[in-house]
């Protein structure tokens, strides 16, 4: 925490004095930047960007819920065969007015075996995709698609013309969409500057331009916002809110992901294969304390499951296992374990909030019972290489997100990911019934099964759900909501 507090101050030394905004100008800090602003390459933090100029089918709302796009409805016509209805009167930042050929395009470019594509495994059940005409599209998929609409909220919508004129490649670099923003400059590694586009169909923006700045250095994005050079910053560590709170021109906004933090055990080989020793380890962690002293409470503890509450397939009943010593030293002995084990946890540094200090925490409280365990801090490449080898254990720290539904992180834990450390075959039969029927009742059902299996067989220890951390000056007057997932969605800021 020194560290964080001292890098704040010698950040705001250097920072130069607040500069007079360029009225209508919002800037944003954002902590991570990738080299690309093409929708077919990297993470959300590359889709959150992609999102300023181009537009989905479909979209998730700032609280992860489902909602009309480019097509203002849909409807099932069969369990394999949707129909959306495309707004009218929405045209291309060059003029062009968009129609059912751009999405037919587009999805047919997505799931071309040839294509690299990030997300394309978000939609590799369509098998088809019709123009009615030019505001109506079918898709038809080769199975029930339950999570259709989820896959097609990560697909940006490119421009036909654009696109097999320019190829994918050129056209990303300066994209013509059908978005929010029009593109200006993009600068890797520095900024990203957007101007309002005036005939967005869903309403002007309140601003007339963005700049989304990268600022990868969590003290120098907190100095940014103090010295008033940014109006909202991405992940503010968690040491640092004091900081934010205590200036009454500014406000900390914190809202619970969907990314699920835990510990996961490699249950093929001793001691980790043996349940008790799996509860053991989680009677042993005290995760409310962690809680308040790692995450200040923000986010929640996980409820003895891999999802979090506001994600579909949650399942009310469970709790997660209580903190008790006394339990855990026991089930070590009935394992055969009295004198303890020697183990350790591999984890990324600064991937997930406050990571390696929670992994320190947990293996603190693990030695406390006799589990003598190291925390091994994994470089990107050598965590890359671990994980295509599943070579990752004997326990490691990971977060899996759900983007809303339970399929999206229950996934790694089935033999279909060829990621799994644990096998269980009913749950690899409930998580494919889930994802092949559209009777949300049923779905429902299967996931809360699911959960009670992984409740009972400990394949990882369940530990939080991390928050969004954003600041925010009091500038920012309307119109902004802290996302789940991490995309801005800016349009509709207002400012002082």
């Amino acid at each position: 925490m020194r560290s964080s507090l001292l890098a704040l101050g010698a950040a705001l030394a250097l920072a130069m004095p607040a500069a007079a905004q360029q009225r209508g100008q919002l800037v944003v800090g954002a902590a991570i930047f990738t080299d690309s602003i093409a929708p077919a390459a990297g993470g959300y933090n590359t889709l959150s960007l992609v999102y300023q100029t181009w537009d989905p089918l479909v979209a998730r709302d700032h609280n992860d819920d489902i909602v009309p796009a480019l097509a203002e409805r849909w409807e099932t016509l069969s369990p394999t065969h949707w129909r959306f209805h495309l707004r009218r009167s929405v045209r291309w930042h060059d003029g062009t007015p968009f129609t059912a050929e751009d999405v037919k395009f587009t999805i047919d470019y997505v799931t071309n075996p040839r294509t690299v594509y990030v997300r394309k495994g978000r939609i590799a059940g369509i098998a088809a995709v019709e123009v009615v005409d030019p505001h109506t599209l079918d898709i038809r998929t080769t199975s029930p698609a339950p999570l259709l609409l989820r896959g097609l909220a990560d697909i940006a919508i490119e421009q036909r013309a654009i696109t097999e004129r320019l190829g994918p490649a050129e056209a990303a670099r300066r994209p013509v969409g059908t978005g929010p923003w029009r593109y200006v400059e993009w600068i890797s590694g520095d900024r990203y500057d957007l101007q309002a586009n005036p005939e967005y169909w869903g309403g002007a923006p309140r601003v007339e331009r963005l700049r989304i700045r990268t600022i990868p250095e969590g003290s120098t994005r907190v100095a940014s916002l103090l010295a008033g050079e940014t109006h909202i910053i991405e992940e503010v560590p968690v040491d640092l809110i004091p900081s934010v709170r205590q200036r009454r021109n500014l406000a900390i906004d914190a809202v619970e992901s969907s990314v699920s933090l835990v510990l996961t055990f490699d249950t093929r080989t001793p001691p980790f294969n043996d349940v008790r020793v799996r509860r053991a380890v989680d009677h042993a962690i005290n995760k409310p304390q962690i809680h308040q002293q790692m995450l200040e409470g923000l986010g929640s503890v996980l409820d003895g499951q891999l999802v979090t509450r506001a994600t579909f397939g949650h399942n009310p009943n469970l709790q997660a296992r209580p903190f008790d010593q006394a339990r855990a030293r026991a089930l070590l002995r009935e394992a055969g374990f009295p004198d303890g084990i020697d183990t350790r946890i591999n984890t990324l540094s600064g991937r997930y909030l406050s990571d390696v200090d929670i992994a320190n925490a947990a293996a603190g409280m693990m030695r406390a019972i006799g589990i003598r365990a190291s925390v091994n801090v994994v470089e990107g490449a050598v965590w890359s290489r671990l994980d295509r080898n599943r070579e990752q254990g004997p326990i490691y720290q990971v977060g899996w997100f759900s983007v809303g539904d339970a399929d999206f992180n229950t996934v790694w834990y089935t033999e279909a990911s060829r990621r799994n450390y644990w096998t269980n075959a009913e749950f690899d039969r409930l998580w494919e019934e889930a994802r092949s029927t559209l009777d949300q009742d049923a779905r429902r059902r299967a996931y809360h099964r699911m959960m009670e299996i992984m409740h009972e067989e400990v394949p990882s220890i369940f530990l939080f759900g991390l928050p969004r951390i954003y600041g925010r000056s009091n500038r920012v007057a309307a119109g902004w909501n802290p996302p789940r997932d991490s995309l801005l969605r800016l349009h509709r800021v207002e400012l002082r």
